[in-house]
């Protein structure tokens, strides 16, 4: 038990140390994600919220947001674990109500993407692709400067009882940082025990553990984005409930300006319970946004400071699908 302790621990602390979006679904979590359910058509996690009323700080000027997170991956045979060709989006909408010109209205970041199996290249390793065209806009749906793509090549080793490798290059035209530049990533899934589940790598890494049995802890990172804790303790016949702490950066192109975004920034804390059946998973949960913010550039590297928001209480509902580690007592195998 220290051991693994002590493996947690050295796993948990390369995610902050290599700096901090649920997989956004048309990247390469395209190709990358396991597909971890066959008795259903699509994989796919949403996340509505809605806040207070509270102030933009250093100001009388008000501010409401609903913010619904939409993702998923949708395959042709709901039995098939490794699927031939499947498609991928994501639809990730903030709308506000506000006093501040720039910011009443609505934002939308909304994607398709396709992935295909190329085939074996020999030695266990499998060659796949994928690509996508998107949006993120503030509302102008015909602002030609808002349009991206994405595009992945995956070289993937996937042996019985061995860790699953991936490497390969990836675009994001609407990445919050290095946009205009093809990525390499690596990653590598590997179970040390049924306890626990690492998923190590660049530019994501993520980290399930159950260290006792109703008691999951969750984390995860991704570059310059999102990171995540979460603790799920198992009440039995599938409910649980969980505490959870993200923090999130999304970016939208303004009107009239080429290669000006405005970025979101968000944390939130938040309590709540959950219930997960075969066919059902759902949770309900209050909490609080803080050190939320917005400010404008080409990226996250190089922008304005920006105007913080007064902390908002918010209520959100939450379909975690396969995303979220299921409770033991649901009786579920991912």
């Amino acid at each position: 038990m220290r051991q693994r302790l002590l493996q947690v621990l050295l796993c948990l602390g390369t995610i902050p140390a290599l700096a901090s979006r649920v997989d956004a679904q048309v990247d390469e979590a395209l190709i990358t994600k396991r597909w971890k359910t066959d008795n259903f058509w699509a994989e796919t996690y949403d996340r509505p919220y809605v806040t207070a009323r509270g102030e933009i700080e250093g100001s009388d000027e008000h501010f409401m947001m609903f913010h619904w997170i939409s993702q998923g991956r949708i395959k042709f045979d709901r039995a098939d674990l490794h699927p031939p060709v499947w498609l991928g989006y994501r639809a990730d909408t903030v709308s506000i109500n506000s006093d501040r010109e720039l910011l009443d209205h609505p934002f939308a970041d909304v994607a398709l993407g396709a992935g295909v199996q190329l085939g074996s290249i020999g030695s266990g390793w499998m060659m796949a692709a994928g690509a996508g065209v998107g949006t993120a806009n503030d509302g102008r749906w015909d602002n030609p400067h808002a349009v991206y793509g994405t595009a992945t090549l995956d070289f993937a080793r996937t042996v019985a009882s061995e860790p699953t490798w991936h490497v390969g290059l990836t675009y994001d035209g609407n990445r919050s940082v290095l946009e205009a530049v093809p990525l390499p990533y690596f990653q590598v899934e590997t179970a040390p025990d049924p306890s626990l589940t690492l998923l190590l790598g660049f530019p994501k890494a993520e980290i399930v553990w159950r260290p006792w049995g109703p008691l999951t802890l969750s984390a995860e990172w991704q570059l310059a984005t999102q990171a995540s804790a979460r603790v799920d303790v198992d009440l039995g016949a599938g409910f649980t409930t969980f505490a959870a702490v993200l923090r999130r950066i999304d970016g939208f192109h303004l009107r009239d300006q080429e290669r000006t975004r405005l970025f979101w920034e968000v944390h939130t804390v938040e309590v709540g319970a959950r219930w997960v059946t075969s066919w059902l998973d759902v949770g309900l949960s209050v909490g609080t946004t803080f050190g939320q913010r917005y400010f404008e550039g080409p990226d996250v590297l190089d922008r304005t400071r920006g105007d913080s928001i007064d902390r908002l209480p918010f209520i959100a509902l939450t379909l975690p699908g396969a995303s979220w580690a299921p409770p033991l007592s649901a009786g579920l195998h991912r």
